[in-house]
């Protein structure tokens, strides 16, 4: 296991003598053994010991010490204010960070401030805006398999998007992987992390959040009855799951960590879209610019984004992401409607989108996300 998770061994040896914000500290890395934990000390969050020369050394900030009653323990800090870059780099050094705050007025503490992790960021559950791109969706995967099949799942925190679909075949479930290309995926203990990419952070769940009664009572709090969404008991494992880790990341107890925002689950058949691989979608270059004799060339999707906001850049993204079998059938559909004079006249007024902030702009991420913290609303 890496030194740099879970209780620092230093501080583990004499628990019980530590002044009671170092036992603090120590206590809530135990919980959150499997992140960095960021500690909030006034305006500076700060890691210790083993954590603190990790983060150190990625984040290239300076290393100092403090002095407890039973030692002298590494120590470094980041301002409150810029936390969001310096949490990007050690997310991109493969690390979660558990985010301790204040959730106590100092002057109002009796004794020592309590402290409580808000939030857990993972590369698939960001909501940091500065971490985001607004155009594009950042999905969190869950896989599951039993004896009905596979069940895939994909959410992003940061829209409210949550779809799900199932299959019996296992080159499907690489194929709709490569097409959601999530940042960070959870796996029921019936399945394998191998179709997921290398740069896809697999992150070991509670294994009672892929049972089935478990899950199906989270789908059902969410949207209903999970038999009116989904097609079989993998695809309800792989949803409950996924929400489960989802009001993980949130932190908090109780209703704190209910993800009030999402309000639809779309089930979604495979075989009603062409099929995409990952060959397919590099070679096609949909997505990723390709370097041509030293220059960089232009991604299809950069060649027709003609939209107007960042939500209707992410609608093209899955498009193109999805295109459909039966494009007859859809241009049957919708050529209609748009020269119908009711659609002209409200597409009107729709150039002003491009003046506007998208509609998951940083506010609403905030308050979807639960931040909690008075710095983080007011921001």
């Amino acid at each position: 296991m890496d030194a740099a998770l879970g209780p620092p061994a230093a501080m583990a040896e004499h628990r019980e003598e530590l002044t009671p914000m170092m036992a603090q500290y120590h206590d809530l890395c135990a919980e959150y053994d499997d992140s960095l934990v960021l500690f909030q000390v006034g305006d500076f969050y700060e890691l210790f010991c083993e954590a603190a020369e990790t983060a150190a050394r990625i984040l290239e900030i300076t290393l100092t010490k403090r002095e407890d009653s039973t030692g002298s323990y590494p120590m470094a800090g980041i301002p409150i204010d810029s936390a969001a870059s310096y949490i990007e780099g050690l997310l991109e050094a493969g690390y979660r960070v558990a985010v301790a705050d204040q959730v106590e007025d100092p002057d109002e503490a009796s004794g020592i401030v309590e402290r409580s992790v808000t939030r857990v960021v993972t590369p698939g559950t960001l909501t940091e805006s500065e971490l985001l791109r607004s155009d594009d969706n950042n999905f969190v995967a869950s896989l599951t398999r039993g004896d009905d099949g596979y069940g895939i799942a994909f959410l992003d925190v940061s829209t409210g998007d949550f779809v799900a679909t199932g299959t019996d075949a296992e080159a499907t479930v690489r194929d709709e992987i490569a097409r959601f290309d999530p940042a960070e995926a959870i796996v029921g203990p019936d399945a394998s992390d191998e179709p997921f990419a290398d740069d896809c952070m697999v992150t070991e769940h509670d294994p009672g959040a892929f049972a089935f009664d478990a899950a199906r009572e989270r789908v059902a709090d969410y949207f209903g009855a999970p038999d009116a969404h989904l097609g079989g008991d993998a695809e309800v494992r792989a949803c409950g799951a996924l929400l489960a880790y989802a009001e993980y990341t949130r932190g908090g107890e109780g209703d704190d960590d209910r993800l009030d925002y999402l309000t639809h689950l779309t089930r979604y058949d495979p075989r009603e879209y062409m099929v995409l691989d990952g060959v397919a979608l590099r070679s096609l270059e949909l997505f990723e610019r390709r370097s041509v004799h030293g220059s960089e060339g232009t991604a299809l999707v950069d060649v027709l984004d003609e939209t107007a906001c960042a939500l209707g850049g992410r609608r093209l993204k899955d498009w193109l992401r999805r295109p459909l079998v039966d494009a007859t059938g859809s241009r049957r559909a919708t050529t209609p409607s748009a020269n119908s004079p009711r659609i002209r006249s409200l597409a009107t007024p729709c150039g002003a989108l491009s003046r506007t902030s998208t509609i998951s702009n940083a506010s609403s991420r905030r308050c979807r996300a639960g931040a909690r913290t008075p710095a983080t609303c007011a921001r």
